[in-house]
């Protein structure tokens, strides 16, 4: 054995190189690609079937939002647990006015779906202000939206 690996040891190396690299391309693949095994959102999502938002819900919440006088249009969407609303409310509309809408959200949700959802509000106008857009969040396991600061002039 010894005499063969003298007499060839460009091929022995090369070998053992290309051994290297095989193992180093596997090493870099689960480094930088996701092994799609795996759940995107790992396990979180365990349970959704059974709080699941049916569609009649997701357009009653957006229909229950525009029948507000301040809304101009609203849109809904889910990723993952994470219910977002997109609401474009009037220019004449203040802070309070606006962050009184998120709760109306809630009203076409169960207890069991608050619980698990998270929800985020987004509202904005169409003219740029110095106090839109904000943005309003509430995780599950709180009851109430937490608002973005207001915001200095600038």
């Amino acid at each position: 054995m010894k005499k063969y690996m003298k007499e060839h040891k460009i091929v022995v190396f090369a070998v053992i190189l290309l051994l290297i690299l095989i193992g180093l391309a596997f090493v870099i693949k689960d480094i930088f690609f996701s092994n799609s095994k795996n759940a995107f959102y790992g396990n979180r999502l365990d349970g959704i079937e059974e709080v699941e938002i049916t569609s009649s819900q997701k357009k009653d919440i957006v229909e229950g939002i525009k029948k507000d006088s301040a809304v101009k249009e609203a849109k809904y969407s889910l990723q993952g647990k994470i219910v977002n609303l997109i609401i474009t409310v009037n220019d004449d509309v203040g802070l309070d006015t606006a962050k009184a809408l998120a709760p109306k959200v809630l009203e076409n949700l169960d207890e069991d779906q608050k619980k698990f959802y998270d929800i985020q509000v987004f509202i904005k106008k169409e003219n740029d202000v110095k106090d839109f857009p904000i943005i309003g969040y509430k995780q599950n396991k709180k009851s109430n939206f937490v608002w973005t600061k207001d915001r200095a002039a600038s």
